[in-house]
């Protein structure tokens, strides 16, 4: 059965949201970019804007979770700067995915499904990246080096 995994990045800009892939401002080299991700699989919403944060290490701690997911191992990780947690647990061919934001929502999915949904997102979101940021560069091949180790 496939799911519907919805995953959209936004950059914060004031109290406004845009589409990542939409922007075309700077980010006058500034160490993290406030923004926000949006997950929902199945209907069921995850993660949503009210939930902002630094996107670009957000990205990077998934990316890093994907790579454990793809060889079959459990991760965790906090979102950089709010204690709202995200566990990955795969179990045969199913992936128990929740998040903890003042309550915890949980949801199980086909891990190879949704590995391949979120690191082709993750790989567009770096490599966009990249280019309005040259200087973004360190931490995009960082990223990228987790998403290239993903096992497919």
């Amino acid at each position: 059965m496939k799911n519907r995994i919805t995953i959209e990045t936004y950059v914060k800009t004031g109290e406004r949201f845009t589409d990542f892939f939409e922007y075309e401002g700077g980010f006058n080299s500034q160490d993290s970019i406030e923004g926000a991700l949006v997950l929902s699989i199945n209907g069921t919403s995850l993660i949503d804007k009210s939930m902002f944060d630094y996107v670009d290490d957000l990205w990077s701690y998934l990316s890093e979770g994907l790579q454990h997911v793809s060889e079959g191992k459990a991760f965790s990780c906090f979102f950089p700067d709010q204690p709202i947690e995200v566990k990955m647990t795969p179990s045969n061919a199913r992936l128990q995915l929740s998040v903890n934001c003042h309550r915890e929502v949980s949801v199980t999915v086909d891990t190879d499904e949704f590995v391949r949904v979120m690191s082709e997102h993750a790989r567009q979101f770096f490599t966009h990246l990249q280019k309005i940021e040259p200087g973004a560069k360190g931490t995009c091949s960082y990223a990228l080096g987790y998403l290239d180790k993903i096992h497919r």
